[in-house]
């Protein structure tokens, strides 16, 4: 799970530089969509969490649920 978090935080600041971008290179139109797509980098952070807390209580010897 910590592998997959990274792998979808990464993609997600991809896509935040990409569709912040036009801010700083006016004449760049990008669609909403980037937008979107940036929020992946807050989904990829929750999965790393997840993924801490589960190998801690798996370490630990607390049943993981």
């Amino acid at each position: 799970m910590l592998r997959v978090g990274v792998v979808v935080t990464a993609i997600g600041l991809i896509c935040t530089l990409v569709a912040i971008a036009p801010l700083v290179i006016p004449s760049l139109e990008m669609s909403g969509l980037w937008w979107f797509l940036s929020m992946l980098t807050g989904v990829g952070i929750a999965l790393v969490l997840v993924g801490l807390v589960r190998s801690a209580r798996s370490r630990r010897g607390t049943r993981v649920t």
